[in-house]
């Protein structure tokens, strides 16, 4: 049960707080001054402090740093009105997880319990994971079935094909199977194959012997040869010349090849992950690679989702990489404001996951330490995130309300669309209740809804 201490001396405010939250199931304790508050949190640990900033015998900022310092793992709902919202930013930098304006609805306080449990869980989570998957942690479905396959397979001695845009965690998904496989003590080469010049394929895949060019004095190993025994990752397959595919399919096939320059056949059993961030069917049709090197291949093939088709992914893996650039166990790592996160659920990342990698890893190391705010994130991401172009097609020749509705509704349309449909994410991103948002999508500017 969530055990919730509410410090508020407003008695009509805290009454009526202490009587939904429990009506929900909470577990509530009530200080009316930082006296209590003080014992309160002396004599038991709470997973949640609303804290109202203005005290009859002390500063709310003091009880709540003094809490969290007694409590690390509690998190901080900070209570103020419009005069003071700039007291309530500092305690985000200080430590609270948001702030809540006076007057506000009680289901506004749900919405923003839920988010910080939903928070906490996720760290939970991570801290579960990270051990057991290194980084393959989802709440998709479509990335959970690849996921799944990919343990199916990777006992397996199967040719393993990953397909997704640059970014999406291909190699991370190749690491998974290599960590599972009945040979994962053996050589695990790993080839990029956009990275080699067409004119060096051929000795870098299987090697040169002595004297096969000029100047070469002795024979060198090719990294078909050094992953003998083991794995061999082919990252971006479909660079390989037509050249050298046919003879990757040879040595697929019978486990034959010649170094070049060489006379002798030489054996390598190994197992095949390829990978490709385009689509390999379509280079086979327009003759850029083999038809018959594709079928190899394809035995066990698994699409991996752009970063924005699994949204629900994005807390995780933010929580995960905040972790890991977190510069030591005791020193603190920054910390992301809810508004930061709704910016980061909601953006398009291009470059997928490694895209949101960089822009955490970014944060880390200008803002060490802080509570980071949309002001700290990259231009590109904060002033994508919410309105984009939205602005780029309006009409100027209309009256004021109409212009906000028209706003109004793209923006929802925007965010229905970043939420994947849900609307009680696209309500929790919006900062309203879902009967709002439902009584916003039941007007004429949205028919189909």
């Amino acid at each position: 049960m969530i055990k919730i201490l509410i410090v508020e001396d407003d008695p009509l405010l805290w009454q009526s707080l202490q009587y939904a939250l429990e009506k929900e199931g909470y577990c509530v304790r009530v200080a009316m001054d930082g006296a209590e508050a003080l014992a309160a949190s002396a004599e038991e640990s709470f997973d949640l402090l609303l804290q109202d900033l203005h005290l009859p015998d002390s500063s709310g900022l003091d009880i709540m740093q003094e809490i969290i310092l007694r409590h690390p793992s509690c998190k901080v709902l900070v209570m103020t009105g419009h005069a003071t919202i700039e007291n309530a930013i500092e305690a985000m930098k200080i430590g609270a997880f948001d702030f809540i304006i006076k007057p506000f609805h009680l289901e506004l306080v749900f919405l923003k319990i839920r988010r910080v449990i939903e928070f906490r869980d996720m760290a939970n989570l991570v801290a579960s994971a990270e051990g057991r998957n290194k980084g393959l942690m989802t709440r998709c479905p479509d990335m959970r079935r690849a996921i799944e396959v990919a343990e199916v397979a990777a006992p397996t001695r199967a040719t393993v094909l990953l397909l997704g845009e640059s970014g999406t965690g291909k190699e991370v998904l190749a690491n998974h199977i290599q960590r599972l496989s009945a040979v994962k003590n053996r050589p695990y080469i790993k080839v990029n194959c956009a990275a080699i010049p067409d004119s060096l394929f051929e000795s870098e895949l299987f090697g040169a012997d002595k004297g096969a060019y000029t100047g070469s004095v002795e024979a060198r190993v090719g990294y078909v040869e050094s992953a003998h025994g083991g794995t061999l990752l082919l990252d971006e397959i479909t660079d390989l010349p037509l050249a050298v595919q046919g003879k990757l399919l040879r040595v697929l096939e019978d486990g034959c090849f010649y170094r070049v320059g060489g006379t002798r056949q030489l054996q390598s059993d190994f197992r095949l992950i390829a990978s490709s961030s385009t689509d390999v069917a379509e280079a086979v049709h327009l003759r850029e690679f083999r038809e018959d090197l594709y079928y190899r291949i394809n035995v066990i093939a698994l699409s991996i989702p752009p970063l924005r088709h699994r949204r629900e992914d994005i807390p995780l893996l933010t929580a995960h990489f905040l972790k890991q650039f977190q510069p030591s166990e005791s020193a603190a790592g920054v910390s992301l404001s809810p508004q930061v996160l709704d910016i980061l659920s909601i953006y398009s990342y291009p470059g997928n996951v490694r895209e949101l990698r960089n822009i955490l890893e970014h944060l880390s190391l200008l803002y060490p330490g802080e509570k980071i705010m949309p002001a700290h994130l990259p231009s590109h991401v904060r002033g994508s995130a919410y309105v984009g172009n939205l602005f780029e097609t309006f009409q100027v020749e209309k009256p004021l309300r109409e212009a906000v509705l028209e706003f109004e509704t793209r923006y929802i349309e925007k965010v229905l669309n970043a939420a994947g449909g849900s609307k009680t994410r696209s309500a929790e991103l919006l900062g309203i209740s879902r009967k709002v948002l439902w009584e916003k999508l039941n007007r004429t500017a949205f028919p189909d809804a």
